[in-house]
């Protein structure tokens, strides 16, 4: 596989990770750490996660 372009880069974290949020793209771009992400997601007490999957209610 051949090295990849920074303009490559840019489109692709354009069209796969577009409108984020910068806290959001900050822990993308770090190493992988497991639960990051899921503790992200349940921050304040999930109120940002819709009620249909187990947010706040």
């Amino acid at each position: 596989m051949s090295d990849l372009t920074p303009e490559l880069i840019a489109d692709i974290e354009e069209a796969l990770l577009g409108d984020w949020d910068d806290e959001v793209m900050a822990i993308v771009r770090q190493p992988y750490t497991a639960g990051v992400l899921l503790a992200y997601a349940w921050r304040d007490g999930g109120t940002h996660i819709p009620a249909e999957i187990g947010g706040e209610r």
